[in-house]
C-alpha cells in the first residue's frame, strides 16, 4: 500500500515548495515540487492529485494500491478508474490493476487561465512554440512556459548542472520573446524508481498538476511517437509516449485540458515547421552528450542531415558547427543510410530528399554500420540466453 499524506507549502530557500510525505510499506519519503515564490498561489495543496499521478506508473509495476489522504478531483479520479488503469492492464501481463482509495473532489478550483508548454528548446519543444504561439484561438494561445527538473535530466549532481545550464537557456529564451518563464524543480526522480521513457508522461503531468490552479490549457510536446503509432502493449517497458492519446485525455480536466501537441506529425513533419520560426535560429537545443549542440551524438546527427533536406543548415550557424557538418558528410549520410536500413522513424522523410547526394561510399559505410548493428544486438541477445 503506498499512502499519501495531505500535501502542504513550505518555503525552502526562499522558493515554494508543495510536498506531501509518501509511504511505501512502511517507508516514508517526502516528494516534493518547488517553483519562484510569485508562482506559490497557484500551487495545489488541496487535493493529492499530483502526487497521485506522480506515482501511478511505479504504483502498477509494483503491484502497490494508493491511498490519498486529500481528496481527487472527480474528473482525473473517474478518468483513471474508469479508463487508464484498465486499459494498461488489459494490455499488459505485468501491470496491476491499482485500486484508488480517496474522497473525491467535485467543487470548482480557481483557475488563473494560462496556456502552456514545455521549454526545453529541442525539436518537439519548438514545434509547440512555432504552431500554438501564433495560433488563431485567443483561449489556446501561449502565455507561459514551463522547464521542469523531473527527471530528463538524469539523477545526482550531473542532472542537477545539466539542468541549471539548460534553464538559462530557457530562461533568456522567454525574457527575449515575451513569454512568462515558470521554472520547477522536483526531487520525484531521486525518491521513485523510473525509467524516464516510461514514466515521462506521468512525471511531466505532476509538475502540471502541481500547478493545476495556473493553467487552463497544457500542450505536451509529443515525443515523436505520432498517432498511428498508438500502443498499449507492454506499456510497462516501452515509451509512455506511445499512449499519450489516451493517457493525456484521462488527465485532463474541466479546468485543466492537456493536449498532446504535434502527434499527428512524424518528426520530420515538425522539422519542416520549425525551420520556418526564425527564434529557433539561435536556440535549438537537441544534444544528447552536453549542453551544447556536440554535433555528433544520434539526435544532433538527425537533426542535422534533416536541416540539410530542408536547406536550413545556414540558418541554425549559431547553434550547430555546420563547417564541421559540411566537411564530414560522410559520417552523417552514413548514419543517414543506416538509418534508412533500420527503417528508422527519426529519418523518415529525409532520405527521399538526400538520396540524390548520398554516395556510392556512404551507402557501403551505412551498410557496414547497420550489419555492426546486428551483429552487436544478436551478441546480447545470445549471452543472455547463456549467463555465465
Amino acid at each position: 500500500m503506498i499512502v499519501i499524506e495531505k500535501p502542504y507549502i513550505s518555503i525552502e530557500n526562499g522558493k515554494s515548495r508543495l510536498a506531501a510525505k509518501v509511504n511505501i510499506d512502511g517507508d516514508s519519503r517526502e516528494i516534493w515540487f518547488e517553483v519562484e515564490s510569485q508562482f506559490e498561489k497557484y500551487l495545489c495543496y488541496e487535493r493529492g492529485d499530483a502526487f497521485v499521478v506522480a506515482i501511478l506508473h511505479y504504483a502498477m509495476l509494483h503491484r502497490h494500491d494508493i491511498k490519498s489522504m486529500a481528496p481527487i478531483g472527480e474528473d482525473l479520479y473517474y478518468q483513471l478508474t474508469t479508463d487508464l488503469i484498465p486499459a494498461l492492464v488489459n494490455n499488459s501481463n505485468i501491470m496491476y490493476h491499482t485500486k484508488l482509495i480517496a474522497d473525491v473532489d467535485s467543487s470548482v478550483l480557481p483557475n488563473a487561465g494560462a496556456v502552456g508548454t514545455g521549454i526545453s528548446c529541442g525539436v518537439d519543444s519548438f514545434h509547440s512554440l512555432a504552431m500554438e504561439s501564433q495560433t488563431e484561438f485567443p483561449n489556446h494561445k501561449l502565455t507561459h512556459l514551463a522547464f521542469n527538473n523531473v527527471g530528463s535530466h538524469g539523477e545526482g549532481v550531473d542532472a542537477q548542472q545539466l539542468f541549471n545550464e539548460r534553464k538559462n537557456l530557457a530562461e533568456k529564451f522567454c525574457k527575449e520573446y515575451g513569454f512568462i518563464y515558470v521554472e520547477g524543480n522536483s526531487n520525484l526522480h531521486n525518491v521513485i524508481p523510473q525509467v524516464f521513457f516510461h514514466t515521462h508522461t506521468y512525471s511531466s503531468m505532476f509538475s502540471v498538476f502541481a500547478l493545476q490552479k495556473l493553467y487552463s490549457v497544457y500542450y505536451y510536446a509529443s515525443s515523436g511517437h505520432p498517432y498511428q503509432s498508438f500502443s498499449l502493449k507492454d506499456s510497462e517497458k516501452n515509451d509512455a509516449a506511445n499512449y499519450e492519446l489516451l493517457s493525456l485525455r484521462a488527465f485532463s480536466t474541466h479546468n485543466l485540458l492537456i493536449y498532446s501537441e504535434g502527434g499527428e506529425k512524424v518528426r520530420f513533419e515538425k522539422m519542416k515547421e520549425v525551420v520556418k520560426y526564425p527564434p529557433s535560429y539561435n536556440y535549438l537545443n537537441v544534444c544528447l552528450a552536453q549542453f551544447h549542440n556536440c554535433g555528433k551524438c544520434e539526435k544532433c546527427v538527425r537533426t542535422l542531415v534533416a536541416l540539410d533536406a530542408l536547406n536550413a543548415l545556414d540558418n541554425y550557424k549559431n547553434v550547430f558547427d555546420i563547417e564541421y557538418y559540411k566537411k564530414h558528410k560522410l559520417f552523417y549520410y552514413s548514419n543517414l543510410y543506416k538509418g534508412v536500413l533500420e527503417h528508422s522513424d527519426m529519418y523518415a522523410g529525409v532520405y527521399p530528399l538526400l538520396k540524390h547526394k548520398v554516395s556510392i561510399l556512404e551507402k557501403i559505410e551505412g551498410f557496414k554500420m547497420y550489419i555492426k548493428q546486428i551483429i552487436r544486438l544478436w551478441l546480447l541477445k545470445k549471452s543472455s540466453k547463456h549467463p555465465n
